[in-house]
């Protein structure tokens, strides 16, 4: 267990963890000389065989700053009043800044009795107790202690104990994160970060990646609450021993971070909830000192909705910050007055999709679909909405792909081209794109359907950000459209030949039923008509089925493109394939090979790398 404590300056923190520990945590010089903890301090012990770790932190209003970058979720609160002086203006501030953090649990040291009377002592506690009402530390202990006789020492090591013994396990298969606070190097050894692991866990050999600069690394060693250990896990103190990074190379407010995680952003929405004593509203464009974990940066509040935000209100809002940030949704956020130097406020992460167009009624309906905690309800929610890509989500919540996969299919959802769709959504698609393809086909009873553009032009319904696509494949998937050159209908819908389109292709069937057919200018001198006639005809052919267009110049015979599709599936499951190997195989000349290969990665059959070809599709795709 990790405590971390929170108070007043000069309440006596530093002097506590020395009497459990024995560590003096002002380990700089200018601490020493000054008598005042700047930065941040760490010491371990074992109080009643629990392992317990105790992070010091800054209790002066110019080190706020530091103060936050020491507190994380998981950890325990030791929350340190002395008794002379009381509630102080440090003692509310650490306490905001605990509960915006999400602290849950904790303990109450009521420091330097041995200074005090009795009737002090007692006012003390009742100011504590109006202090700690309605917040996480209510019901917590308080407990009379003095460094200087040892009073309630015991006590108060007893009580951590317990609370060490009765910690919570938290789960570790979401992706790795761990918040650095401090950089060095040793020598042997190399570079060492320290922080709190925020999620997931890691072990030693693992490879993770610095936040900042993306630098892949090589853990090759780990600590524990100061001791050697092979794994870390989330609520864990680790020093973390680093491979292929120079000190210079990383330091506080970085993270490390599994690859798949890394998405750094300057723009996120806010749950914010303005304290109840913040002395005005907060207005659009405020200038903030945003704290995130051990990271900080200068930023701006843009309201969604109204022209300010009342004290004691809790609103989503955007934030936007002059330097990245690494933030998750459900990450807790501190917001420090750029004017005042005082707490703002803050709350968790909302939402991490860029966008356009702020205040803009779909953004508003997203915003309003997030559910806090809730990634399950908010995917089901989103994806009735629109399609959710797959992969931005399970980042954004730091999750895992299968675990987004088991939410997902237990909100019955179906995944299509890396996007979840909802039944319910699918169904408004359906009826759209249908009513679009009946009325196409009523008035163009001859034409083989609608090019996805023409969907996406008619049935607006479906909104942007490839939503039409998405429908349309999922609905081919299923049998109740037909795809074919390029256009799509409905299933059921039979294309009216016109007599000369019949004419024209038995003209030139003869022509195409081979693996290379001639070109549009060698069959109009083959068949003695004029380039333009010919050319006219044939474009014509595809709609019905005939025939499929692969290039300008070229069209093949259905089933003959087929079976040139077959014998790339066939090449392709040994391994990605070239242009002449596909050449050799078929016996194709090289300008049809090109221009096969060409339309096979238009309609998505095959993908292109470099100089090869790997197969992605079915053969029916072709034509």
């Amino acid at each position: 267990m990790i405590v971390t404590l929170a108070g007043h300056v000069d309440h006596g923190k530093t002097s506590i963890v020395r009497a459990l520990t024995g560590v003096d945590t002002d380990r700089l010089a200018e601490e020493k000389r000054r008598g005042l903890t700047i930065d941040l301090g760490f010491a371990y012990a074992d109080l009643d065989g629990q392992r317990v770790g105790f992070v010091d932190v800054p209790g002066h209003h110019r080190f706020v700053h530091n103060m936050v970058a020491g507190v994380a979720g998981h950890q325990h609160a030791l929350f340190v009043v002395a008794a002379d002086d009381g509630v102080m203006p440090q003692s509310r501030e650490h306490l905001q800044i605990l509960r915006l953090l999400g602290l849950g649990a904790g303990v109450v040291a009521l420091s330097k009795i041995d200074r005090v009377t009795a009737d002090r002592l007692a006012a003390a506690r009742r100011e504590i107790r109006d202090l700690v009402a309605g917040s996480f530390l209510a019901n917590a202990g308080v407990i009379p202690v003095s460094c200087a006789t040892g009073t309630g020492l015991a006590e108060l090591r007893q009580a951590l104990a317990q609370a060490a013994r009765t910690a919570s396990t938290h789960p570790t298969d979401a992706p790795f994160r761990l918040a650095v606070d401090r950089a060095f190097s040793v020598r042997g050894s190399g570079v060492i970060v320290t922080g709190t692991v925020v999620a997931g866990a890691v072990q030693t050999d693992d490879r993770v990646v610095l936040a900042s600069s993306g630098i892949r690394v090589r853990v090759r060693g780990l600590h524990v609450q100061d001791q050697p250990a092979d794994a870390a896990a989330v609520g864990d103190r680790a020093a973390v021993n680093l491979a292929g990074v120079g000190k210079a190379e990383v330091r506080r407010g970085d993270w490390l971070l599994e690859a798949t995680a890394r998405e750094p952003t300057t723009r996120f929405a806010l749950r914010l909830r303005v304290l109840d004593d913040f002395p005005r509203p907060v207005r659009h464009n405020a200038p903030v000192h945003v704290h995130h974990a051990t990271s900080h940066s200068h930023g701006r509040v843009l309201l969604v909705d109204g022209a300010g935000v009342r004290p004691g209100c809790e609103v989503v809002v955007d934030i936007v910050c002059a330097t990245p940030l690494h933030v998750k949704i459900g990450d807790r956020l501190v917001l420090r007055d750029h004017d005042r130097e005082r707490t703002l406020g803050g709350g968790a992460a909302h939402d991490l999709t860029p966008w356009t167009r702020r205040r803009d009624t779909p953004r508003r309906a997203r915003l309003a679909a997030i559910r806090h905690n809730d990634p399950r309800g908010t995917l089901d929610a989103l994806a009735a909405m629109a399609p959710v890509p797959a992969a931005a989500f399970a980042r954004h919540w730091n999750l895992r792909p299968a675990h987004v996969e088991t939410l997902a299919h237990g909100a019955g959802l179906s995944l299509t081209e890396g996007h979840w769709l909802h039944p319910s959504w699918l169904a408004q698609a359906d009826a759209s794109i249908r009513d679009a393809l009946r009325t196409q086909h009523r008035a163009e009873p001859d034409s083989g359907g609608l090019t996805e553009q023409q969907v996406a032009a008619v049935a607006t319904t479906l909104g942007g950000g490839g939503g039409a696509r998405l429908a349309l494949q999922a609905l081919t998937a299923k049998g109740e459209l037909r795809f074919a050159q390029g256009r799509y209908r409905l299933a059921s819908h039979r294309a009216t030949v016109p007599d000369e389109a019949r004419q024209a292709f038995d003209r030139v069937r003869a022509l195409l039923d081979t693996a290379q057919p001639p070109s549009v200018g060698d069959m109009a001198k083959r068949l003695g008509r004029p380039f333009a006639e010919v050319e006219a005809q044939l474009r014509r052919l595809p709609a019905f089925g005939f025939v499929v267009r692969v290039s300008d110049k070229r069209y093949f015979l259905p089933d003959r493109l087929r079976e040139l599709a077959e014998a790339a599936a066939r090449l392709a499951a040994t391994g990605p394939f070239s242009a002449r190997q596909f050449r050799d195989a078929t016996g194709v000349g090289r300008n049809i090979v090109i221009d096969v290969l060409e339309h096979f990665d238009g309609v998505g059959f095959t993908r292109r790398q470099g100089d090869t070809r790997r197969v992605v599709g079915d053969p029916s795709q072709v034509g």
